[in-house]
């Protein structure tokens, strides 16, 4: 649920809206494919017809298939004048998917793998600390089990995804530089969670958000810090209401904390010089507000020319890559990473950098495709290479 929210039920909220159309300005689906049924306020008419007014209250194969062409960037929510928690709306959509056994088979895989690896991928959980070995030392506080102040709660597309791996690479050669007292969870981190979110699987969230929260408890620790928006997102806003208390610790994008380093001086960069602009993430800053610090560290780097792409921070457009897009219609996915890398590249920057695993990995894949000589990087991927010797 999206912070704020006044929602109530998918039929309450279907007769809310007044199809006024902002929804549709800047959803990167509706723009991408042009259908009234692919644009929010469509979806929503439908689901009207569905749940408002008893028409059965069963979602065809089509109507599904709309449902999950959506990253849930927030735009349409952003937009929406009668103030509708349309994320909330689209979650509750993919749970009514889930029970009518009509949800795509990445959807229901993806769940089920979730529960026995608690992780996206195939891989055992306890190789979770595998891109470690990429370091030339691997630190000896990288698992331990209490005394440390800060943990890194890495996420597992940079835990085991090859490109993303360099994301904790880059934090933690960061954290030792500034002689930062830290952990990780090491296998015992599981998933956040907020692809169950995404799927339409609220209920089955709560066993991963009280596990995860009693381990860091349980580690006395005082600071978390992701580099996943989407994990930032759901420790700050879904992980409490699950709990029903305050979790007992900060919790931190590693580009505030990285800030909140350079600040103390612990951090002090050297020059590059570069022309760069900057891709807001969605669940970073459409949807939990962060989007100075980011810019901060980029602009606390010496030589570096900083541009912005025409339509940034609340106005940033969606890389393609959320709300479970890729498993369900990749091609779809992929035609949205296009469109942004193309404006990306029209600020004339040499690196386009961003302050997600998923945006990074997505924005990348489409920089090659259109042969375009933009290297993208994560922020803490540029701050390194600013202040190593």
């Amino acid at each position: 649920m999206s912070t704020g929210s006044f929602y109530k039920t998918l039929a309450d909220e279907s007769l809310i809206c007044g199809r006024c159309g902002n929804c549709r300005r800047d959803c990167p689906i509706y723009q991408e494919l042009g259908w009234e049924s692919a644009s929010p306020r469509g979806k929503i008419s439908l689901a009207r017809e569905i749940f408002a007014r008893g028409q059965g209250e069963t979602v065809s194969p089509e109507f599904a298939e709309r449902i999950t062409q959506c990253t849930m960037c927030g735009a349409c929510t952003k937009n929406c004048a009668a103030r509708i928690d349309i994320q909330t709306f689209w979650q509750d959509l993919r749970g009514k998917m889930l029970e009518q056994n009509i949800a795509p088979k990445a959807y229901t895989a993806m769940i089920e793998n979730l529960k026995s690896k608690k992780n996206i991928t195939n891989f055992d959980n306890i190789t979770r600390l595998d891109w470690a070995e990429d370091m030339d030392e691997v630190p000896e506080n990288l698992a331990q089990e209490s005394g440390a102040e800060v943990a890194y709660f890495v996420g597992c597309v940079s835990s085991f995804f090859p490109r993303a791996a360099q994301i904790p690479v880059a934090v933690v050669q960061l954290l030792q530089k500034a002689e930062v007292n830290f952990t990780t969870m090491g296998g015992e981190e599981w998933c956040c969670g907020f692809p169950l979110l995404a799927a339409g699987a609220k209920a089955e969230i709560q066993q991963f958000a009280k596990h995860n929260v009693k381990k860091m408890q349980d580690m006395g620790i005082e600071i978390i810090v992701t580099s996943c928006p989407s994990c930032y997102h759901t420790w700050n806003h879904v992980y409490p209401e699950i709990i029903g208390e305050t979790l007992g610790f900060r919790v931190l994008h590693v580009s505030q904390y990285l800030v909140e380093l350079l600040e103390q001086g612990k951090l002090v960069p050297k020059e590059l010089t570069e022309t760069v602009t900057y891709h807001d993430p969605c669940d970073l800053g459409r949807n939990s507000g962060v989007y100075g610090a980011p810019r901060q560290i980029l602009q606390s780097i010496p030589g570096i020319d900083f541009v912005e792409i025409p339509t940034n921070s609340a106005d940033s457009v969606c890389c393609g890559g959320g709300g479970n897009l890729q498993g369900a219609d990749g091609a779809l996915a992929d035609a949205i990473a296009k469109k942004r890398i193309l404006e990306a590249a029209q600020t004339g920057a040499g690196i386009l950098v961003s302050a997600c695993q998923q945006c990074e990995q997505m924005l990348e894949k489409a920089a090659r495709a259109e042969k375009l000589p933009l290297q993208i990087m994560d922020v803490s991927e540029l701050l390194w290479l600013a202040v190593e010797d």
